[in-house]
């Protein structure tokens, strides 16, 4: 491989690294190759003048590399990839091929970003359309090579952009989305049983919460003969799968008339009945519950996230407490709560503490009868604390 400019890191720098984690902050630079193009690729060195691996570097951002290849240990010794195109082929098979034993499925998360070492890098398939997210400037200038060894080893029918993530913005990067290849439009996937439609252009993320796949299994311990309060419902899965195991009842709530609209095709797709889909706040329809003394024997909470930075963690954690409060209003004695943030900075103990705060404050018990975590195809990497934003608890009213 041609040599490359060389960032070099200030001493001790390197042992997050080695551990596993792809980040170099601006703080952590001694030197800066001069008339650096931003973007570019670079070789990554120690103070002691080793080379620790290979980078992506970005000025504009206060996370200024991303390793894309780097030493395990300070003793070995780093020679490069033979080339660009055969590491990252390399990386996207190895992604694809961890997936495989997935089943009872045609729609995964094929690459999730520094969990397999392509930070920046998203990559979603729903049937034959795969969906592209690409939130750094250094894995935008990669898209030309990338591309390609994606329709080589995926071969979708449909490839679609969907970049509007506001890292982009950090990054210098306009928000972008369009077609690749083909036309994107709604697709039919299929789940353990279930059929449900995704739009990878108007829905929310790429199209669909692929992360809660394992979650929406779990809910059959607990939905049968009960009735079901799904708030924050989306396109109605967590309702359609209830309701397959066996659930009384499912009534879904969310914001978004699109959302309803789609909960509703997926309730018609699969022939399901028993259930209602409403367009209201949240925290208006627990209070109308609640005025009307229902009670539901499950109910889910998975909303938006309540805290994006540090700045918002404190009155996100109040949100949450504050939403546990009313959803215990309407549970009925030895019901159970699915509830899940996906805030990357509340953690899963605090989310956990926010439940146990509002049954104190009410004077009722409850116990945690297990815990939720994102699907497999996201798979958290213990190096990186980032890759690990879907937490969720069963909480269980007694």
């Amino acid at each position: 491989m041609k040599s490359l400019p060389e960032i070099v890191l200030k001493p001790g720098e390197e042992q997050r690294l080695f551990s596993g984690h792809p980040w170099i902050y601006d703080n952590e630079i001694a030197s800066f190759p001069e008339a650096f193009t931003d973007g570019s690729l670079a070789f990554v060195k120690t103070s002691g003048g080793y080379y620790a691996g290979m980078c992506y570097a970005n000025t504009n951002s206060k996370i200024t590399a991303r390793m894309l290849d780097s030493l395990k240990a300070p003793e070995e010794i780093y020679s490069g990839p033979e080339s660009v195109e055969s590491m990252l082929e390399a990386k996207i098979t190895a992604a694809v091929k961890k997936r495989e034993k997935i089943t009872g499925t045609n729609a995964k998360r094929l690459i999730y970003s520094e969990s397999d070492f392509l930070p920046g890098l998203i990559v979603d398939i729903y049937a034959s359309t795969m969906v592209v997210q690409i939130n750094t400037l250094g894995m935008e200038k990669l898209k030309p090579i990338i591309i390609p060894i994606l329709e080589k080893i995926i071969a979708p029918a449909v490839i679609y952009e969907k970049s509007l993530s506001a890292a982009r913005e950090k990054e210098g990067l306009k928000r972008f989305e369009g077609n690749i290849k083909g036309k994107a439009g709604p697709v039919i996937i299929e789940e353990n049983g279930l059929k449900f439609e995704v739009n990878p252009v108007s829905g929310s993320k790429t199209g669909f919460y692929l992360d809660q796949r394992d979650n929406r299994e779990k809910i059959k311990d607990y939905c049968v003969g009960e009735d079901l309060f799904d708030l924050f419902c989306y396109t109605g899965s967590f309702s359609a799968f209830a309701l397959k195991f066996g659930a009384k009842s499912a009534r879904g709530v969310d914001t978004s008339d699109a959302a309803i609209m789609a909960a509703e095709k997926n309730m018609e797709l699969n022939s399901l009945e028993n259930y209602c889909l409403v367009k209201s706040d949240v925290f208006d329809e627990l209070k109308r519950a609640a005025a009307a003394g229902e009670k539901y024997g499950l109910i889910i909470l998975d909303p938006p996230p309540f805290s994006k930075s540090g700045a918002e963690k404190a009155g996100g954690i109040k949100g949450y407490k504050d939403l546990h409060r009313k959803a215990f209003k309407v549970l009925k004695d030895n019901g159970v709560i699915f509830t899940f943030s996906c805030s990357n900075n509340i953690s899963m103990a605090e989310l956990i503490k926010s439940a146990k705060d509002a049954a104190r404050s009410m004077n009722i018990r409850v116990e945690i009868a297990g815990q939720l975590f994102q699907a497999k195809d996201h798979p958290y990497n213990t190096a990186i604390p980032e890759t690990f934003y879907l937490k969720g608890a069963i909480i269980r009213k007694k």
